[in-house]
């Protein structure tokens, strides 16, 4: 959350941000983001994951709600405070609703971890729910042999902003390094920040 707030351009008085956390599984961030009062969804399709990311906001059952959604299946199961919403299904699918609606999307490995026939419906959707300038923070693995193997698939720079990946519609603003330590040898976790050009 540091590197996202430190790059997006928002100081300590800034407003909350709307995130949106793709493929998230049962990824802590998401609880963690929405405990420093900011407004979070996340889309999975495995049920256990979102069973398993609800329980970590240590709320009794009765704080979630839920829906079916039509437009990618499954369920949308809804926090009693109003900022954690959490879709089940497919991350491909096309959600009108949340249409130019996020600040910031928080994209751990699910680039990565996609095959590359896979990764431009994935960079069109999440193009179409950033607003103009919104962030992207981007997590992907260095790896020093298998780099055409996956997943985790290696990923640099240059396969990010690619046409047919996030270059048609973001900019690259910053390599970040290696964001953390992995406990496996020979990879590294590596960051990198996008901003979503202004559409026209």
């Amino acid at each position: 959350l540091a590197h996202i707030l430190e790059h997006h351009g928002d100081g300590d008085d800034a407003p909350k941000l709307r995130i949106l956390c793709p493929l998230a599984g049962d990824d802590p961030f998401v609880r963690y983001a929405w405990s420093e009062g900011h407004d979070v969804t996340a889309i999975d399709v495995v049920p256990a994951a979102l069973r398993a990311m609800r329980g970590q906001f240590g709320d009794g059952t009765e704080d979630w709600t839920s829906k079916s959604h039509r437009g990618g299946g499954g369920l949308v199961w809804r926090h009693r405070s109003g900022r954690a919403t959490l879709y089940e299904g497919d991350v491909f699918a096309k959600r009108p609703e949340l249409a130019n609606r996020f600040d910031v999307v928080y994209d751990k490995d699910s680039f990565g971890a996609l095959p590359l026939e896979m990764r431009p419906k994935l960079c069109e959707r999440l193009s179409e729910v950033v607003r103009d300038g919104g962030t992207v923070y981007v997590e992907v693995k260095n790896k020093e042999i298998g780099r055409d193997v996956g997943p985790p698939f290696h990923v640099e720079r240059e396969d990010l902003m690619e046409p047919t990946a996030f270059g048609t519609w973001f900019e690259h603003r910053a390599s970040l390094g290696e964001v953390y330590p992995l406990k496996g040898p020979g990879m590294k976790q590596m960051g990198h920040i996008l901003r979503r050009v202004m559409r026209p």
